[in-house]
Protein backbone atom coordinates (compact mmCIF):
# COMPACT_ATOMS: atom_id res chain seq x y z
CA UNK A 1 0.00 0.00 0.00
CA UNK A 2 1.43 3.38 -1.03
CA UNK A 3 2.63 5.78 1.62
CA UNK A 4 1.84 9.52 1.40
CA UNK A 5 4.78 11.88 1.84
CA UNK A 6 3.93 15.47 2.82
CA UNK A 7 6.22 18.38 1.96
CA UNK A 8 5.48 21.67 3.72
CA UNK A 9 5.82 25.23 2.45
CA UNK A 10 8.84 27.48 2.30
CA UNK A 11 10.68 27.15 5.58
CA UNK A 12 7.61 25.73 7.32
CA UNK A 13 7.22 22.39 9.07
CA UNK A 14 4.66 19.71 9.95
CA UNK A 15 2.44 22.27 11.71
CA UNK A 16 1.04 23.31 8.35
CA UNK A 17 -0.65 19.91 8.13
CA UNK A 18 -1.61 19.43 11.77
CA UNK A 19 -5.35 20.01 11.26
CA UNK A 20 -5.74 17.60 8.35
CA UNK A 21 -7.73 14.47 9.18
CA UNK A 22 -6.94 11.54 6.89
CA UNK A 23 -8.16 7.93 6.91
CA UNK A 24 -6.35 5.67 9.37
CA UNK A 25 -5.29 3.29 6.61
CA UNK A 26 -3.23 6.02 4.97
CA UNK A 27 0.39 5.89 6.11
CA UNK A 28 1.75 9.44 6.26
CA UNK A 29 5.29 10.75 6.62
CA UNK A 30 6.77 14.25 6.58
CA UNK A 31 9.66 15.06 4.26
CA UNK A 32 12.04 17.33 6.17
CA UNK A 33 13.85 20.21 4.55
CA UNK A 34 17.63 20.04 4.29
CA UNK A 35 19.90 23.04 3.90
CA UNK A 36 20.78 23.92 0.31
CA UNK A 37 24.44 23.49 -0.54
CA UNK A 38 24.62 26.97 -2.05
CA UNK A 39 22.44 29.83 -3.24
CA UNK A 40 22.75 28.47 -6.79
CA UNK A 41 22.02 24.79 -6.08
CA UNK A 42 19.52 23.66 -8.74
CA UNK A 43 16.21 22.31 -7.48
CA UNK A 44 16.86 19.10 -9.42
CA UNK A 45 20.05 18.57 -7.39
CA UNK A 46 18.39 19.51 -4.13
CA UNK A 47 15.61 16.92 -4.42
CA UNK A 48 18.19 14.20 -4.93
CA UNK A 49 19.26 14.80 -1.34
CA UNK A 50 15.67 14.33 -0.14
CA UNK A 51 15.33 10.89 -1.74
CA UNK A 52 16.67 8.92 1.27
CA UNK A 53 13.59 10.05 3.22
CA UNK A 54 11.26 8.35 0.73
CA UNK A 55 11.47 4.58 1.06
CA UNK A 56 8.20 3.54 -0.59
CA UNK A 57 8.74 2.35 -4.19
CA UNK A 58 5.24 3.62 -5.13
CA UNK A 59 4.80 6.81 -3.11
CA UNK A 60 2.13 9.47 -3.15
CA UNK A 61 3.61 12.97 -2.95
CA UNK A 62 1.73 15.87 -1.35
CA UNK A 63 3.33 19.31 -1.54
CA UNK A 64 2.08 22.57 -0.04
CA UNK A 65 3.10 25.93 -1.56
CA UNK A 66 6.85 25.79 -2.40
CA UNK A 67 6.66 22.15 -1.34
CA UNK A 68 4.51 21.62 -4.41
CA UNK A 69 7.42 22.53 -6.67
CA UNK A 70 9.62 20.12 -4.75
CA UNK A 71 6.99 17.38 -5.04
CA UNK A 72 6.85 17.82 -8.79
CA UNK A 73 10.64 17.68 -9.11
CA UNK A 74 10.65 14.53 -6.99
CA UNK A 75 7.95 13.10 -9.24
CA UNK A 76 10.33 13.25 -12.20
CA UNK A 77 12.64 10.88 -10.35
CA UNK A 78 10.22 8.70 -8.39
CA UNK A 79 7.25 8.40 -10.79
CA UNK A 80 4.76 8.36 -7.89
CA UNK A 81 1.26 6.95 -7.94
CA UNK A 82 -0.03 10.51 -7.57
CA UNK A 83 1.40 13.98 -7.02
CA UNK A 84 -0.91 16.37 -5.17
CA UNK A 85 -0.03 20.05 -4.93
CA UNK A 86 -1.87 22.42 -2.59
CA UNK A 87 -1.72 26.23 -2.82
CA UNK A 88 1.10 25.87 -5.31
CA UNK A 89 1.80 26.35 -9.02
CA UNK A 90 1.80 23.60 -11.61
CA UNK A 91 4.13 25.22 -14.17
CA UNK A 92 6.38 28.25 -14.51
CA UNK A 93 3.61 29.90 -16.53
CA UNK A 94 1.45 30.04 -13.39
CA UNK A 95 3.92 32.31 -11.59
CA UNK A 96 2.48 35.85 -11.57
CA UNK A 97 4.24 38.29 -13.89
CA UNK A 98 5.04 40.67 -11.03
CA UNK A 99 7.08 37.92 -9.32
CA UNK A 100 9.18 37.55 -12.45
CA UNK A 101 9.66 41.32 -12.67
CA UNK A 102 10.70 41.44 -9.01
CA UNK A 103 13.07 38.54 -9.65
CA UNK A 104 14.94 40.54 -12.29
CA UNK A 105 15.82 43.12 -9.61
CA UNK A 106 17.54 40.38 -7.55
CA UNK A 107 15.94 41.74 -4.38
CA UNK A 108 15.63 38.17 -3.09
CA UNK A 109 19.42 37.92 -3.25
CA UNK A 110 20.54 41.31 -1.94
CA UNK A 111 17.74 42.76 0.20
CA UNK A 112 18.88 42.80 3.86
CA UNK A 113 17.47 39.77 5.65
CA UNK A 114 16.16 41.85 8.56
CA UNK A 115 14.24 44.01 6.12
CA UNK A 116 12.73 40.89 4.55
CA UNK A 117 11.56 39.73 7.97
CA UNK A 118 10.17 43.17 8.76
CA UNK A 119 7.53 42.68 6.07
CA UNK A 120 5.73 40.43 8.57
CA UNK A 121 3.00 42.98 9.52
CA UNK A 122 1.44 42.61 6.05
CA UNK A 123 2.02 38.84 5.84
CA UNK A 124 -1.22 37.76 7.61
CA UNK A 125 -3.24 39.60 4.95
CA UNK A 126 -1.42 38.00 2.02
CA UNK A 127 -1.26 34.50 3.50
CA UNK A 128 -4.80 34.53 4.82
CA UNK A 129 -3.82 34.00 8.46
CA UNK A 130 -7.27 34.49 9.93
CA UNK A 131 -7.04 33.49 13.60
CA UNK A 132 -4.64 34.47 16.41
CA UNK A 133 -3.13 30.97 16.26
CA UNK A 134 -2.53 31.20 12.51
CA UNK A 135 -0.90 34.61 12.90
CA UNK A 136 1.35 33.33 15.69
CA UNK A 137 2.38 30.34 13.60
CA UNK A 138 3.07 32.52 10.55
CA UNK A 139 5.15 34.85 12.71
CA UNK A 140 7.12 31.87 14.00
CA UNK A 141 7.85 30.76 10.42
CA UNK A 142 8.89 34.29 9.43
CA UNK A 143 11.34 34.78 12.26
CA UNK A 144 12.75 31.26 12.46
CA UNK A 145 13.41 30.70 8.78
CA UNK A 146 17.01 30.17 7.76
CA UNK A 147 18.30 33.08 5.65
CA UNK A 148 20.25 30.85 3.28
CA UNK A 149 17.23 28.61 2.72
CA UNK A 150 14.87 31.54 2.17
CA UNK A 151 17.07 33.21 -0.44
CA UNK A 152 17.72 29.88 -2.19
CA UNK A 153 14.02 28.92 -2.26
CA UNK A 154 12.93 32.30 -3.61
CA UNK A 155 15.55 32.00 -6.36
CA UNK A 156 14.33 28.50 -7.27
CA UNK A 157 10.72 29.68 -7.36
CA UNK A 158 11.67 32.48 -9.74
CA UNK A 159 13.86 30.42 -12.07
CA UNK A 160 11.72 27.25 -12.10
CA UNK A 161 11.46 26.11 -15.73
CA UNK A 162 8.61 23.57 -15.49
CA UNK A 163 6.61 23.64 -18.73
CA UNK A 164 3.95 21.00 -17.97
CA UNK A 165 3.00 19.20 -14.75
CA UNK A 166 4.28 15.63 -14.26
CA UNK A 167 1.87 12.84 -15.09
CA UNK A 168 -0.78 12.08 -12.44
CA UNK A 169 -0.59 15.54 -10.86
CA UNK A 170 -3.64 16.97 -9.10
CA UNK A 171 -3.81 20.60 -8.00
CA UNK A 172 -5.92 21.89 -5.09
CA UNK A 173 -6.12 25.66 -4.92
CA UNK A 174 -8.08 28.41 -3.23
CA UNK A 175 -9.74 30.98 -5.46
CA UNK A 176 -8.73 33.80 -3.07
CA UNK A 177 -5.04 32.88 -2.77
CA UNK A 178 -2.97 36.10 -2.79
CA UNK A 179 0.49 34.53 -2.41
CA UNK A 180 0.25 32.27 -5.47
CA UNK A 181 -2.97 33.30 -7.21
CA UNK A 182 -4.86 30.45 -8.81
CA UNK A 183 -4.23 29.91 -12.52
CA UNK A 184 -7.42 28.33 -13.82
CA UNK A 185 -6.01 25.59 -15.98
CA UNK A 186 -5.30 21.86 -15.95
CA UNK A 187 -6.43 19.29 -13.42
CA UNK A 188 -7.41 21.67 -10.63
CA UNK A 189 -9.80 21.36 -7.69
CA UNK A 190 -10.97 24.77 -6.54
CA UNK A 191 -11.96 25.85 -3.04
CA UNK A 192 -14.09 28.95 -3.34
CA UNK A 193 -12.79 31.94 -1.34
CA UNK A 194 -10.02 29.84 0.27
CA UNK A 195 -6.67 31.57 0.83
CA UNK A 196 -3.07 30.39 0.83
CA UNK A 197 -3.20 28.81 4.29
CA UNK A 198 -6.33 26.81 3.50
CA UNK A 199 -4.65 23.65 4.83
CA UNK A 200 -5.33 25.30 8.19
CA UNK A 201 -8.43 27.49 7.92
CA UNK A 202 -10.24 25.16 5.50
CA UNK A 203 -8.68 21.97 6.86
CA UNK A 204 -11.94 20.02 6.93
CA UNK A 205 -12.58 20.59 3.21
CA UNK A 206 -8.96 19.96 2.23
CA UNK A 207 -9.00 16.78 4.33
CA UNK A 208 -12.12 15.53 2.55
CA UNK A 209 -10.58 16.14 -0.88
CA UNK A 210 -7.26 14.54 0.07
CA UNK A 211 -8.98 11.55 1.67
CA UNK A 212 -10.99 10.91 -1.48
CA UNK A 213 -7.89 11.07 -3.69
CA UNK A 214 -5.78 8.92 -1.38
CA UNK A 215 -8.48 6.27 -0.96
CA UNK A 216 -8.91 6.15 -4.74
CA UNK A 217 -5.19 5.48 -5.02
CA UNK A 218 -5.48 2.57 -2.57
CA UNK A 219 -8.49 1.12 -4.35
CA UNK A 220 -6.67 1.32 -7.70
CA UNK A 221 -3.71 -0.55 -6.18
CA UNK A 222 -5.97 -3.31 -4.89
CA UNK A 223 -7.61 -3.99 -8.25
Amino acid sequence: MSKAYFISGLGADWRMFQFLKLPDQIAVEQVKWVEPESFDEPLQNYVQRLLPQIDDPHPILVGFSFGGLVAMELAKVLHPVKTIIISSIATRHNLPWYYRVAGKTLLHKYLPFKLMQNTYPIAPFFFGAQTPYERRMLKSVFFRINEKFLRWALARLLDWDQEIPPENTIQIHGTADKVLPMADSGNIIKLKDAEHLMVIHRAEEVSAILSRILLDCIHDEQK
